[in-house]
């Protein structure tokens, strides 16, 4: 088994870490997201906009956007 890795408070806040980049900027940084709400309510149609405007370099709701590579899984349960 792995030993617990633990940092001092002091260590964590004089560490450097390097800026948060936003794919959509100020909306959405680089990562995991899981988009939850209420039915038929548009999260596919949001996400795979997104996602087409990533992929493309495009704007997005009226927000620049940093070209990359986006993958969209749509796993939807009944």
């Amino acid at each position: 088994m792995k030993k617990l890795s633990t940092r001092s408070c002091e260590e964590i806040m004089t560490t450097v870490y390097k800026p948060i980049e936003f794919v959509i900027d100020g909306l959405l940084a680089q990562g995991l997201y899981i988009l939850a709400g209420a039915p038929k309510v548009g999260k596919s149609w949001l996400a795979l906009d997104m996602c087409l405007s990533i992929a493309k370099g495009e704007k997005n709701l009226g927000l620049k956007t940093s070209q990359g590579t986006a993958l969209y899984l749509c796993l939807k349960t009944a």
